[in-house]
């Protein structure tokens, strides 16, 4: 591994700074950051421009009024800079005390690999804040202003018609539209429409769910993170493909703990592994975090969710599969929200990460007062119903 894959996993994984307690530390450290700076020391010109990521969305027709829609758009503006210190030479006095701090020697050879550029660079860039996006949707235009992470979010309102014409148009379930930044900096949205006939959506979590993570361990996390090709569990492919085939009018919207700066990627190993298309609605990583691990295990994880959660539920009037894994808190907050919508909420299916069973106290615990034959604990997904019309049957390991 080179030093910079090192120093790039020593800040992501938030080691605290232990200085040196004597001289042969010291010059262990000395020496080892002398390799830093010469490894990143390189050529970054190709860094230097702005870039737009637009993530996809969802419009919803309104609960009361059914000729009116919501379209709601949320983007990013940055700049990969080539300024940035950790790139050069000139790098900052803090990364250097990093350095002194190496991962021990068993976790360096796990991680023993070259660690994946593309993966890493978008949490080194510039945000683009209080900056205008024009979007234009259709026959609308509307201006936007990004915040002080460089994202945008609102909402546009449109009526039905205008939705319909759209849809014949683009001859699509997926609405398009264009955003257009400073700079020319253009890109192209995708907002998936949930219909309000009669149908399901399935609100699936990401990590260790559908994608092999394994956030419970921080050295395997970075490496299935940063190293490794992104690997789908075995089974979920084949699952949520024929949940979608086989159920009437059903959506797909992944709701996962994991930074926005890695929505392309995962958007590409939903693609590589052939996932239903659907809405992604992810957290952006800002440096304030203490590491990814604890930015993956914060409370802000489960109020995330949760939010998100209410959001869809108060605003259409379908009826929802929830599928997570027993990695995090996916049994509580489902759990939560199944209490306060029972009738909403068709199946909860939770992955059990670690062997679990039906009857582990923790599952009981978080599914209180909600009826066994809503929710069911699986370690294969042939074990998952195909039909989602009914409520699961309960299964023991």
């Amino acid at each position: 591994m080179t030093a910079c894959s090192i120093v790039i996993i020593l800040i992501l994984l938030g080691t605290i700074v232990v200085h040196c307690q004597n001289e042969t530390e010291q010059s262990r450290s000395h020496r080892l950051w002398g390799k830093i700076k010469h490894t990143l020391a390189f050529d970054s010109r190709q860094l230097n421009s702005e870039e737009m990521l637009l993530f996809p969305d969802v419009a919803f027709q309104s609960v009361n009024d059914n000729h009116r829609w919501t379209v709601m758009i949320h983007g990013w503006k940055y700049r990969t800079n080539r300024g940035k210190y950790w790139l050069g030479s000139h790098a900052t006095s803090w990364l250097e005390r990093l350095a002194r701090n190496l991962l021990n020697p068993s976790e360096i050879m796990y991680l023993n690999g070259s660690i994946n550029h593309d993966r890493i660079r978008p949490f080194f860039v510039t945000d683009r804040m209080n900056e205008d996006i024009q979007i234009t949707i259709g026959n609308q235009t509307q201006t936007i202003r990004t915040d002080h992470n460089g994202e945008f979010y609102d909402q546009i309102e449109m009526i039905n018609d205008a939705i319909q014409t759209l849809k014949r148009e683009q001859h699509d379930d997926f609405l398009y539209y264009e955003a257009r930044g400073n700079n020319r900096v253009n890109a192209t949205g995708v907002i998936q429409l949930i219909e309000p006939a009669e149908g399901i959506s399935v609100i699936s979590d990401i990590d260790d769910t559908i994608k092999v993570s394994e956030v419970l361990d921080k050295v395997r996390l970075l490496a299935n993170t940063f190293i490794s090709p992104f690997k789908a569990v075995p089974g979920m492919p084949e699952l949520f493909q024929q949940w979608k085939s086989k159920n009437i009018n059903c959506t797909f919207h992944y709701l996962s703990a994991m930074p926005d700066q890695l929505y392309t990627l995962t958007q590409e190993f939903i693609d590589e592994n052939q996932f239903p298309s659907g809405s992604f609605h992810m957290r952006h990583f800002g440096w304030a975090a203490a590491s990814l691990f604890n930015f993956l295990h914060s409370q802000s994880t489960s109020a995330h969710k949760i939010s998100y959660l209410h959001f869809f539920l108060s605003n259409t009037n379908r009826t929802f599969v929830l599928i997570g894994d027993s990695g995090e808190k996916d049994p509580e907050i489902y759990g939560i929200i199944t209490r306060e919508y029972p009738e909403r909420i068709r199946a909860i299916f939770i992955r059990a990460i670690k062997g679990e069973s039906f009857n582990d106290q923790r599952f009981l615990d978080a599914f209180q007062g909600i009826s066994k034959e809503k929710w069911l604990i699986f370690n294969d997904p042939k074990q998952v119903p195909i039909d989602l019309s009914r409520a699961p049957r309960t299964s023991t390991k």
